[in-house]
């Protein structure tokens, strides 16, 4: 299993929280952890088998937020390896291994 966190870098009107949720396509899975909030970073966490079509998804959808910045860690459950990335406007800036 994979447990993929998206967080933003800022902090984000809870509006605009919302609007990068939908936008992100977050809302489409069942097992999915947001709180909403005035005053915090948006972060959603999602669990699923397989990561990579929520990494590019995500990845394209930061174009629509040009000046924000999003990390994006996926876990694998089952080796304990992750992998962070960080994205801003449909590009990655960087992406690290980490083992837990």
């Amino acid at each position: 299993m994979r447990a993929i966190t998206v967080k933003s870098v800022e902090v984000l009107e809870e509006e605009l929280q919302l609007h990068v949720h939908h936008a992100f396509g977050m809302e489409q899975y069942t097992d999915y952890v947001f709180k909403p909030g005035g005053g915090k970073s948006y972060s959603a966490t999602i669990v699923m088998e397989v990561s990579d079509h929520v990494i590019s998804k995500v990845k394209e959808a930061t174009t629509a937020f040009p000046d924000q910045e999003f990390i994006l860690e996926d876990l694998d459950t089952e080796s304990n390896v992750s992998t962070t990335y960080r994205f801003k406007d449909g590009e990655i800036l960087e992406k690290k291994f980490n083992i837990c």
